[in-house]
């Protein structure tokens, strides 16, 4: 899948359709400047799009106008006396204007059956943020907590969401939760009480958080994505609408958000120490206290040992 610029096909027909009421005679330096953008509206074209009918008219055009003018900028020449100019060879006008007629009534053909659609906006979703990054919905402080799937998931959702898939959408954004919440039952949830791999499922790891201190506000949303979006989804009978996705659309950012905010709550808050700004002299310091604290244990056990003398004599 590829954006398009749908002007060039305006400048394309704004280029091209002149060359088709073309008259004799005709002077080459009234007229290069128009052919010369004409060609090159032609190469962008068939660079750009995928034309497959229209190929062959387009390179005959292109043929027939380089046929007159050079396609190479330093091989243009021009008479020093513009009044001895000849004109251009009828046949060759000629040439140029029925090659421009007939890629016009081919391709005008062709667009009838292009691969062109309009996508209608979704919502109040921006069209290019669901294509192109749907997890930029997410606010900027979340988003460098997000795990890579939980993008991953949002992104092929907001695709969904963009081109009329709302239940394939469905299923990236609960897979994209499920992510963030594997994340939060692991730092909540350690070691010996973790659920064994086959119990795995949403209905867990909300019971085990729960038992371990979550947010009532957080088990109590993730239970109802739970019972009203991702165990329904799983049957076949159940089809999201355009409406409805939008709503888990945003139900699956609140509950990740309040997650993340949770986890940073939970995350140990370390406390940097000072660095020392005259590292010499606090370390001539510290071996000033440390040989200080040797020789008074030396003393200490020297009395100890005299004290032990004379208690046997």
């Amino acid at each position: 899948m590829k954006r398009v610029n749908e002007f060039e096909l305006y400048e394309l027909a704004a280029k091209i359709h002149p060359l088709t009421t073309l008259q004799v005679p005709m002077k080459f330096s009234k007229v290069w400047v128009d052919w010369w953008f004409a060609r090159s509206a032609l190469n962008t074209i068939l660079t750009l799009r995928p034309l497959t009918v229209s190929t062959e008219a387009a390179k005959k055009l292109y043929g027939a106008i380089s046929e007159v003018l050079p396609e190479k900028w330093d091989e243009l020449v021009f008479p020093s006396d513009p009044s001895t100019e000849e004109d251009i060879r009828p046949w060759q006008v000629s040439a140029v204007m029925e090659a421009a007629k007939e890629f016009e009534t081919v391709l005008a053909a062709e667009c009838r059956v292009l691969d062109t659609y309009f996508v209608s906006k979704k919502g109040v979703y921006s069209t290019a943020d669901l294509v192109d990054h749907a997890h930029h919905h997410f606010p900027d402080t979340i988003q460098g907590e997000l795990p890579d799937q939980t993008k991953s998931d949002f992104d092929q959702a907001g695709k969904c969401m963009a081109f009329d898939l709302p239940t394939a959408a469905a299923f990236h954004l609960l897979r994209g939760a499920e992510s963030v919440l594997r994340k939060y039952y692991e730092q909540l949830v350690p070691g010996e009480k973790k659920a064994v791999p086959k119990m795995r499922n949403w209905g867990v790891y909300i019971k085990l958080l729960h038992e371990h201190g979550a947010e009532s506000k957080v088990t109590s949303l993730l239970t109802h994505l739970k019972d009203s979006y991702r165990n329904p989804v799983l049957h076949p009978e159940e089809n999201y609408t355009e409406e409805r996705i939008q709503v888990l659309f945003g139900v699956c950012v609140s509950a990740i958000v309040m997650m993340i905010e949770e986890m940073k709550g939970l995350a140990p808050q370390s406390q940097l120490l000072p660095f020392p700004t005259n590292f010499a002299s606090q370390l001539a310091e510290l071996a000033a206290t440390t040989s200080t604290a040797v020789q008074l244990g030396d003393a200490t056990r020297e009395n100890a040992v005299d004290k032990g003398a004379n208690l046997v004599s």
